[in-house]
């Protein structure tokens, strides 16, 4: 298949599971808002590999994932129906360790970025302070 042609079908796919679960189509009060964010389908579109996260903690990690095993026929015949898929992708869900990784490197990245000269000049000050400042002085009717 086009790689073009699947991307979009992803995208598309992800965004119809994540619109069902937020819309309340999905009936299992184990699913909770779960964060889809990558998926990889076989190329004769069969099965369809789910990576997602979660706010929480590994017990409700473990329920959140029973629940939507449960779901997946019924998310599966909703991306058939409304995408007019030859055939309807079976759907395995998998919690994403490496979105997790990934936030993990962003934040050790961003503590480890050198300070700007104003930072080491004015340790005490911070940016929103400043921010907050100037919005009151451009605006002569907040005081």
């Amino acid at each position: 298949m086009n790689p073009i042609r699947m991307k979009k079908l992803e995208s598309e796919i992800i965004r119809l599971i994540s619109t069902a679960i937020l819309e309340g189509k999905v009936k299992d009060p184990r699913v909770f808002l779960p964060s889809f964010h990558r998926i990889e389908i076989s190329e004769d579109l069969q099965y369809a590999k789910v990576y997602f996260t979660a706010l929480c903690n590994n017990n409700e990690r473990k329920k959140l994932t029973q629940g939507l095993v449960s779901c997946a026929g019924f998310l599966s015949s909703l991306v058939g129906k409304n995408l007019h898929l030859h055939t309807n992708p079976r759907f395995t869900f998998v919690w994403d360790n490496n979105y997790i990784k990934s936030l993990e490197v962003n934040r050790l990245i961003d503590e480890s970025a050198p300070k700007t000269l104003f930072e080491e000049l004015h340790p005490e000050e911070s940016v929103e302070d400043t921010g907050s400042e100037e919005d009151s002085e451009s605006n002569p009717n907040s005081k």
